[in-house]
């Protein structure tokens, strides 16, 4: 009988009590340096925003909260070069760093980050001979060599669908993870379809929703539906780099690629001297390009418009990942583009330049 009332006072007390929050703790150590400050960083549209700072002693430090889901944080040590990526959850983790070699750490404790690194060593090997074989497509470009082109360019496409079908195989293994929608987000969802992008999205479990990297994906692919192809192109206006106002529709009756990019982007910079030489070849035959720039400051913007010679109409709204077009068009990576027939309607997403030359005289022709 006394185990019993014991028993019933010590339910009755834990009832009284509230219950627990979840938190993480963050320890980190770093190996050659005993003072300074760390900060907790997220990105937010693009942005880097500080969440918190820790004073480091002894060359260690903490962070402590909570979070509604695992997320991807950053952290950013005085004296150090560059950001450490953890992928956090409500758990005690633990980050070891060496100031020698800021980019080669461990992180223990967290599972989320444990599925992100898994995913890195995964597609290591293709990214690896992905370079090799843009290295090599760029010498055949340059030499002009049509079946090398040809060769290298089937060599790139068949890496990055073996790649996607290994990154969709991983994340399948994870449905109810919320580090399996962020590996989607950026593995994955690059210039997909609506139809692509609904057939990634149904792998994950609806428990995910309402976390932020799942709601950020269901907001991408209907506003990705929205403007997919065969839907009226959304209108839009801003100011060049002379501050005059230039709106999509001022080109109704030619066909238009909308350009997206940013002076920072190198990947932009890399492609822009092929879309000036298609320029060169059919702008002013009923081909315009329309660039959206994603910088976010005119001098940057214009230097780079100056450095790449891009001769075609420029707008921006200096807003970089903020920018409203490219929230409309459901532009979450740079380069893309959007080709717009004579009558408003897109036609195509993400179009290789080579696919892209071949197209246009049957477009400019009314074919």
């Amino acid at each position: 009988m006394r185990k019993t009332i014991v028993l019933l006072l010590a339910t009755a007390l834990f009832a009284c009590q509230s219950p627990l929050k979840e938190k993480y703790t963050l320890r980190g150590e770093v190996e050659g340096q005993i003072a300074g400050l760390a900060y907790l960083q997220d990105r937010v549209s693009g942005q880097m925003v500080d969440l918190d700072s820790a004073r480091i002693y002894n060359g260690v430090f903490t962070f402590e909260g909570t979070m509604d889901s695992p997320q991807m944080y950053y952290v950013r040590i005085d004296g150090v070069p560059g950001r450490i990526a953890v992928f956090m959850e409500n758990s005690e983790i633990q980050l070891n760093i060496t100031q020698r070699e800021p980019l080669v750490y461990t992180v223990e404790g967290s599972k989320s980050h444990d599925i992100f690194t898994q995913l890195g060593d995964l597609v290591a090997p293709y990214d690896e001979r992905s370079r090799y074989v843009q290295s090599e497509l760029g010498e055949a470009e340059k030499a002009g060599n049509a079946e090398a082109i040809a060769e290298f360019r089937k060599m790139s496409d068949e890496l990055r669908e073996r790649k996607k079908e290994e990154v969709l195989s991983f994340i399948r293994e994870y449905p109810d993870m919320a580090v399996s929608v962020f590996i989607a987000q950026r593995q994955l969802s690059h210039g997909a379809s609506p139809e692509e992008l609904e057939k990634i999205f149904a792998v994950f479990d609806t428990s995910l929703q309402g976390t932020r990297y799942y709601d950020e994906m269901e907001k991408n692919l209907n506003t990705l539906r929205r403007v997919a192809t065969g839907n009226p192109a959304i209108d839009f206006t801003l100011n060049n780099t002379e501050g005059e106002s230039i709106s999509l529709s001022n080109f109704q009756g030619q066909v238009v690629l909308i350009s997206f990019w940013a002076s920072w982007c190198p990947y932009c910079r890399d492609s822009n001297p092929e879309l000036v030489r298609i320029y060169e070849k059919f702008g002013g035959e009923g081909f315009e390009v329309l660039g959206v720039s994603l910088d976010r400051t005119h001098e940057a913007w214009v230097r780079g418009i100056e450095e790449d010679g891009l001769k075609w109409p420029q707008v921006s709204d200096l807003q970089g990942w903020q920018s409203g077009p490219a929230a409309e068009y459901a532009v979450r990576s740079i380069p893309q583009n959007v080709l717009v027939d004579q009558n408003g309607i897109i036609i195509g997403r993400n179009l290789d330049y080579y696919d892209l030359e071949e197209k246009l005289p049957l477009l400019l022709a009314g074919v």
